[in-house]
């Protein structure tokens, strides 16, 4: 499984990398020691930083939740743009013959972003573990619940690579939902 993940995360080289410069970022944000600062080793931790165990349950929730916000909105922009021009318009050139380079570079990239969403297994395991632990706040796990269980689901995908199937299939959804929401401009 970890010669798939790898190529998948190769594939999917820009959005792997925007993951790991978030994940370390939320790091240094928490104050969270980073042990092994490479982005794209070619192991488990290839689109992940290795840090220290981390002990709270707030900062733990901070350095899952956060890289996924911000390569769920990156990945949302890309992936808008090149999804309504190629997969709904049909815009597979240009009006000078040339193939519609700038859409298709915009829909890798959202699949690209959208690939790389989750957190690393570990740390969704650890998360696990701190929110649902016997002291916890019942409030707490209620309310943390559905964040979790997207970060938990989408990080065991992205363990065997169906992260880059997910996002692909995402594509051709996301323009069905635009044709509900907007119908007069589309």
């Amino acid at each position: 499984m970890t010669v798939i993940y790898v190529i998948v995360k190769y594939l999917t080289i820009v959005g792997t990398f925007t993951k790991a410069f978030f994940e370390h970022l939320s790091c240094r944000v928490y104050e969270v020691l980073v042990e092994d600062g490479r982005y794209l080793a070619r192991s488990e931790m290839c689109g992940h930083i290795e840090h220290e165990f981390i002990k709270k349950r707030g900062v733990c929730f901070g350095v899952c939740f956060f890289p996924f916000l911000f390569n769920l909105m990156l990945g949302l922009m890309f992936l808008s743009a090149g999804a309504m021009n190629i997969l709904y318009i049909g815009e597979f050139y240009m009006k000078s013959g040339a193939a519609n380079f700038p859409s298709y570079i915009y829909l890798w990239l959202g699949i690209s972003m959208l690939t790389n969403l989750f957190p690393q297994w570990e740390d969704a395991l650890t998360l696990k573990e701190l929110i649902y632990s016997k002291d916890s706040n019942m409030f707490v796990k209620i309310i943390a619940a559905p964040i979790f269980a997207i970060l938990y689901v989408g990080s065991a995908l992205e363990r065997t690579g169906l992260t880059l199937l997910t996002s692909c299939g995402f594509a051709f959804v996301l323009v069905e939902f635009y044709k509900v929401l907007l119908p007069a401009i589309l």
